[in-house]
């Protein structure tokens, strides 16, 4: 990309990022150039259209190009730009946390579905999206979160603070080794699923960016769904219900029998690529 005498609109830097982050293989190669532009001119994405002839200055095109460099060697563009969505709301994001997905939002659609409770765990909470959308859309009353990582809660406590909440309690907990004292409504959790020697074969932008901890449980990738299945009595209240995230067709069945092995009824619902990707555990 020269920039010394050509004028640069911004839609020409659309186009010319789209084509130039297809051409090295990246799927949504367009929106990700507009989330670049947004991040720099400090706008929407509708605006980028509105202002779609106004020529960026050189100050703002030195950002951009190293912007497009560092997606280009890997860097995933949550990272660069240092915020990803979920559920219609920007989040913080960097290398201590896990990016959230889009297919973790189902858990949120089956909370609206089950309706209102009283109280929430979010277990491995990362960024903390899962337990600040829940206060956000007003689902539960009594939020608590924890992770094992004291770097994840840091970024989940200035999500929180970002999104002007209160009512959420943040601790560091190993969920694999230690008890909670307490029964809550509703149990929730995208734990580590990726089987240790499945590592290598993720996407490098996965592997080498996201936590490893927040990846896998070092062994077959089931432990924590294990732990669920045998704390179960000790985590929910008597109507309460788990709600997990798990690692798409392939896991379903080891998942179900974990379950249905020690007499809970499982029931499981799709994303939107149509895999098999969060259960719904109760008594």
């Amino acid at each position: 990309m020269t920039t010394t005498t050509k004028l640069w609109r911004i839609i020409d830097l659309i186009n010319w990022g789209a084509d130039h982050f297809t051409t090295k293989g990246m799927d949504n190669a367009r929106r990700e150039m507009e989330w670049f532009l947004c991040d720099i001119l400090k706008c929407e994405r509708i605006d980028l259209y509105v202002r779609f002839e106004e020529v960026m200055d050189e100050g703002e095109l030195e950002i951009f190009r190293t912007m497009v460099k560092r997606r280009i060697a890997g860097e995933p563009f949550q990272h660069i730009i240092g915020k990803t969505p979920f559920y219609g709301r920007d989040f913080i994001v960097n290398q201590k946390v896990l990016i959230p997905r889009p297919e973790t939002e189902i858990l949120i659609e089956r909370m609206k579905t089950n309706g209102n409770v009283n109280s929430l765990l979010d277990i491995g909470t990362g960024t903390g999206c899962i337990a600040i959308t829940t206060g956000l859309e007003n689902l539960v009353e009594n939020i608590f979160a924890t992770d094992i990582s004291q770097s994840a809660l840091e970024i989940a406590t200035e999500n929180m603070k970002l999104h002007n909440l209160e009512n959420i309690q943040f601790a560091r907990h190993d969920f694999l080794s230690q008890n909670f004292k307490t029964k809550f409504d509703v149990v929730v959790s995208n734990p580590p699923y990726i089987a240790v020697n499945e590592m290598n074969s993720l996407q490098a932008e996965v592997r080498d960016y996201d936590p490893p901890s927040a990846l896998t449980d070092n062994g077959d990738g089931l432990s924590f769904y294990r732990r669920f299945a045998e704390q179960f009595e000790n985590l929910l209240t008597s109507d309460g219900y788990l709600l997990l995230e798990f690692g798409g067709n392939a896991q379903k069945g080891a998942v179900e029998s974990i379950f249905q092995n020690v007499g809970l009824n499982t029931e499981f619902f799709k994303d939107l690529q149509n895999d098999w990707r969060v259960i719904e555990v109760r008594r």
